[in-house]
Parts: structure tokens; sequence; C-alpha cells
């Protein structure tokens, strides 16, 4: 028999026999009193526990055994991976190890310098690569993560159609294993996956239609109308423009400026115009959401100097794709795709989680401060900052800190995805632990050891910080 089950015996004989010759000898249960006497049985721990310490006491004997558990599977392994991370040789039993003392924090942190991992040791290499990936998906993906889950409870949280219908669906890649998300993902991005079948459909057909006479003036026509009637929508709603529309009319300011790419005029090249029309699109749609004075004069300025750039545009030319290749979009080195992609997934799979915490928030401010903003003409731009951003604070608070933790965590997906590929682009904190400790020939335990407790002073930085920060804030 396996020491769990000889341990629930003992538990059970401890239980039923002492329980029942305590009861016995403290009262007197007559035959009738069968079933009572079970259910003081039931009860005879939170009973002994009162009579040992009292009505104070009973509280933390019912956590005594919760801790215990607690202590045994969670700061047990804890102190034992700190003593570890001080211990060498590859043997798993703690006295078989050899004490080596700072030896391999030393290894980590021999280093010309950490910000170049390549001038590290091996072990400094494999650390400080994958802290700084790390680093660099946390610093996009958290953020991201919460600010696509706050705009999707936010939707969720109105009187929509099929409100449960959507509440679900954004909820069930949650339910997924990281395995079926994988796989899922691996059909989709796959060079002759589902992603590039139809990239390569929609490029070659559009690249006939820029073939054919009459496609530019057509083109600019279409786009015109779209900018004209965004624009309308925008400047029409109400007192204020409308925020949805000012978005919608900013991609349409974004792609004509870009396709335009009036900085080649003054021989600036490459992105520089993107970067450019982001920065004006979003300036304009942070000056309609402030409600600014000048919002409207924005727009028809934006307007005019749209419909001027697209007058410059050749779309037979922007549209001539040539002959389209696949993309091997996790494979592909020094191109950014691999990292793209590992943030997307990470943040479609564990949305609907934080998107449920938020969605809980949002459901407990009350529905009269609304009320009384709406027969106050309050913009929805501005209760959302007055009233909705600020209560929903402590709960958006949670949302960053569990993201947080779980993006430093990162693992099952990039493992069954990339591998830490291509090269080292996409290499984690967790998979490099991983690899030190598990998968070479000679596996390097108290190495593995030093970078997770590592590991865990990073996550325990930031979230501090963190929690720092974003309570001065709710101060305020």
């Amino acid at each position: 028999m396996s020491l769990a089950g000889i341990s629930l015996i003992v538990i059970g004989l401890l239980w039923g026999l002492g329980g029942s010759i305590w009861l016995l000898s403290h009262r007197k249960y007559r035959l009738a009193q069968i079933p009572t006497f079970a259910m003081d049985l039931l009860g005879f721990p939170v009973e002994l526990a009162q009579s040992l310490w009292g009505r104070s006491g009973v509280p933390y004997a019912l956590l005594l055994p919760n801790m215990l558990i607690f202590g045994f599977f969670t700061f047990l392994p804890m102190i034992l991976n700190f003593y570890v991370s001080f211990t060498g040789g590859s043997s798993i039993s703690l006295f078989s190890r050899p004490w080596v003392g700072w030896q391999n924090y030393g290894d980590i942190f021999a280093c010309e310098t950490i910000f170049s991992p390549r001038t590290c040791s091996n072990e400094g290499f494999n650390f400080w690569t994958g802290l700084f990936n790390t680093l660099l998906f946390v610093a996009i993906q958290v953020p991201l993560l919460c600010i696509v889950a706050l705009a999707t409870a936010l939707v969720v949280n109105q009187n929509i159609r099929g409100r449960g219908f959507w509440r679900a669906m954004f909820f069930y890649p949650v339910m997924l294993s990281p395995v079926v998300i994988a796989n899922i993902w691996n059909w989709v991005l796959h060079r002759k996956g589902v992603l590039n079948e139809g990239l390569g459909g929609a490029a070659n057909t559009l690249s006939s239609l820029a073939g054919m006479t009459g496609f530019d003036i057509v083109a600019s026509v279409f786009f015109a109308i779209l900018l004209m009637v965004a624009s309308e929508r925008a400047l029409r709603s109400g007192n204020e423009p409308s925020v949805a529309w000012t978005s919608a009319f900013g991609v349409l300011f974004l792609a004509v400026f870009t396709w335009a790419n009036p900085l080649s005029l003054l021989g600036i090249e490459g992105q520089a115009s993107f970067w450019l029309g982001l920065v004006l699109a979003v300036g304009l749609i942070w000056i309609v959401s402030i409600g600014h004075g000048v919002a409207r004069l924005a727009i028809f300025a934006a307007s005019l100097i749209a419909i001027a750039l697209l007058l410059t545009i050749q779309f037979d030319a922007v549209f001539d794709f040539g002959r389209f290749r696949p993309i091997n979009w996790l494979v592909t080195p020094d191109t950014g795709w691999a990292m793209f992609w590992l943030i997307f997934v990470f943040c479609w799979s564990h949305m609907g989680f934080y998107m449920l915490i938020l969605l809980a928030g949002l459901q407990a401010i009350p529905r009269d401060l609304y009320e009384a903003a709406k027969m106050d003409a309050t913009k929805p731009s501005r209760a959302f900052y007055r009233i909705t951003l600020p209560l929903v604070m402590p709960t958006l608070v949670v949302v960053l800190v569990l993201s947080l933790i779980r993006g430093f965590q990162v693992f099952d997906e990039v493992w069954l995805l990339t591998g830490g590929g291509p090269g080292r682009e996409t290499f984690m904190m967790v998979q490099n632990i991983y690899e030190t400790a598990f998968t070479g020939q000679t596996p390097d335990y108290g190495a593995a050891a030093a970078g997770s407790v590592l590991m865990a002073i990073v996550i325990a930085v930031f979230t501090f910080f963190q929690l720092f920060i974003t309570r001065r804030q709710s101060e305020l």
C-alpha cells in the first residue's frame, strides 16, 4: 500500500476512534440518537479545537491542515530549491550534492557586460538571453492583454444581443489545453497553413484587379467615399465627435498616409511615414476622446490632408503584390514574426480569463452613478475616465499582477510553437531552467535552481513595483 493510503487510514482511525472516545466520554447518547452521534463525530475536529483553544482559535485550527499542505508543497520546495542553488553535481539526492557556494550564481554573472549576452559564459548567455526575451515579451504582452481584456469586458457588459454567447466564446480558449492551442495555431501558421493560403488567394485576387484598366480611379473613389463617410459620421454624432467613428477614420487615415509616403519627398525612406501617420491618427483619437475644443477642427484638417494624399497614390502599384511567396511565420529569423505570433497566441488563449475578472469588477459598479452622469449629459468617454476606470482600478491591479506573473512564467506556448527559435529569438527564462535541468546529458540542477531563484527575484521586484505604482495612482 502506498504512503498516501496508509496516511488516509491513520487519519480515519484517529478521527473515528479518537472522536468516538472523546464524544462518549463527554456526552451520553441513546440508541435513537445515532444520527446525532454521527453528525457530532463529523464535526468533532471543530469541537475539539474549540475546547482546546477557545472560540478565537477555531479559525486557525481550520486553517492549519491547509497551511500544512501548502507549506509542504510550496514553501518546502522553495527552501530546498534555494539550497540546491548552492550545490553542484548531477545527483538529485540532496545529501549527495557537494556544496559549491556562489559558483552557480557566479557563472551566470560571468560577463563583460550583462547587456551583451554573447560576452558571457554559456550559463550566462542562456540566462540573460532568456531574461531579455522574457522582459520584451512581458513589456508588450501585459499591457496589450489588459487593454484588450478591459475593452472586451466593457463590450460584453453592455446590453447587447447574444451577450451570454459572446461571453462564452471569449472564455472558451481558456479551457483548451496549451497542446491543443499550439496544434491549432501551428496548423494556421504553417508554411502551407490556412493563413498563407488565405493571404495568397487575396494577394492574387488584388494583383489581378490592379492590372485592370481603371482600377486606380475606382480605388481612389472608393477610399474617398470611405473617408467621407467616416469623417461625416464622426462629426455628425451629437455635440461631440464620435470616438468610434473617429477611430475608424484614423485607421483609414493611417493607411492613406502610409501608401502616399509623403516623407519620401524629404528623402526619408523606410517606415517613417507609417510611424508618423500612426502618431497623427492616435493623436486625433486622443483629442476627440478627451473632448478638446479643437476636436472638430482636427477631424476636418485630417480629412483635407487625407484627400490631398489620396490624389498622389497609385493604387495599381499599391495592390500589385506580384507572386505571393508563403511566409514561414515561426521559423524565419530576424523578422520578429515569431515573437509577434507568440504574443498574439498568448493573449488570445488567456484573455477570456482576465476578461471574466474585469467583468465581475464592472458589474460591481453601482448603476446609479451612470444614471446620474447621463442626467448631467456626461459623454461616455468622460464617464469611463471619471467613473468606470477609477472604480474598476482595484480589479485591474489584480489583473495586472496576475498577467505579469503569468507572462514571466510562459513556457508551454513557446516550447510547442517555436521551441525558443528561430535561433534564440523566443528563448524564455523558464525554458532555460527546464533545458538546464532536464534536457542535457548531464543535468545541472544547481544552475537551474540558481536561475529559478533569480527569476523569482525579478518577478517579485516587478510585482511590488507595479503594486506601488498602481496604488499611488488609485490614491490620487
